[in-house]
């Protein structure tokens, strides 16, 4: 049973649950933003590759391939990612 608490103003990143758990939680959300940002690099290299330039920005949108989808959804996913540890500020 998942159970959801609201958070009051002045918990605007934990609730008072898991305020004991807050360094973990924080390394936590560090630790997914990172592997997010190095998987979305990898993919990026590949489809400059693909291109054939190391040097330009990304131009591809064949709907065909597989890599151009998962560089998308790494890169949503990335932005989600960096705006809950934007709320640890």
């Amino acid at each position: 049973m998942v159970m959801h608490i609201m958070l009051s103003n002045a918990e605007q990143t934990l609730c008072s649950h898991c305020k004991g758990r807050e360094s973990e939680l924080y390394c936590k959300t560090v630790l997914h933003v990172s592997q997010l940002e190095e998987l979305f690099g990898r993919l990026w290299t590949q489809c400059q590759e693909c291109q054939g330039s190391l040097h330009q920005d990304v131009l591809c949108t064949s709907r065909d391939c597989p890599i151009f989808y998962c560089r998308k959804k790494v890169q949503k996913d990335m932005v989600e990612a960096k705006r809950q540890l934007d709320r640890w500020s």
